[in-house]
């Protein structure tokens, strides 16, 4: 083989077996020297793999960036899975704005106190009312020396104590009346509660 080849051995020839030699042996050279995965995104140029140069279904999920496979087409939902557990409550929120008042009216309360005795007496609001405020009298023509020794809020059973504390709301407005003895006798004594429209 040799042989014929020498006695036709041209400068084409020539050039055609280094260059074959020359493809063969950079080949083997850099599959010598480059170490296994040490080919990445720094020695590729841009773009240079690409769909095209990719078999179809040769690809693994490791093999894509986390995240990567999300940016694609959304696939069929599946089945829904089972409600989690309930989560713990959150922070109250700010307090919306003071609602504006209805009409506003009074609820009165009275009774003939008699001479040397003490008495409380508590005046509220009917139904579709809120009461808002309260206070007593003493009827004009009774003796100076009836005296009011208590005029607060009230609440009503069940309540655990009659005497609201801040923040707490109150059902009635209570006023303690005292007609000392020697006085001019039975008086007639009042309370009102002040009551705003809510329905």
């Amino acid at each position: 083989m040799l042989s014929h080849l020498g006695r036709r051995l041209t400068f084409a020839n020539v050039v055609s077996l280094l260059a074959l030699f020359f493809a063969l042996a950079g080949t083997g050279y850099a599959a010598g020297l480059l170490p296994k995965n040490s080919v990445g995104v720094a020695q590729l140029k841009p773009n240079a793999v690409n769909s095209k140069k990719i078999k179809d279904g040769s690809l693994q999920k490791a093999d894509f960036a986390r995240g990567v496979l999300l940016s694609g087409p959304v696939g069929p939902a599946g089945p829904q899975g089972a409600a989690g557990p309930a989560g713990p409550a959150g922070a109250a929120g700010p307090a919306g704005p003071a609602g504006a008042f209805g009409v506003i009216s009074v609820q009165r309360e009275e009774l003939a106190l008699a001479d040397n005795s003490t008495t409380g007496v508590q005046a509220k609001c009917p139904a579709g009312t809120k009461i808002v405020g309260g206070g007593g009298t003493v009827d004009v023509s009774s003796s100076n020396d009836i005296h009011m020794t208590v005029s607060r809020p009230f609440r009503l059973p069940p309540a655990a104590s009659d005497l609201p504390v801040d923040g707490e709301s109150f059902d009635a407005w209570r006023v303690v009346f005292r007609n000392p003895a020697g006085g001019t006798g039975v008086a007639t004594v009042r309370v009102f509660a002040i009551c705003a429209q809510t329905a």
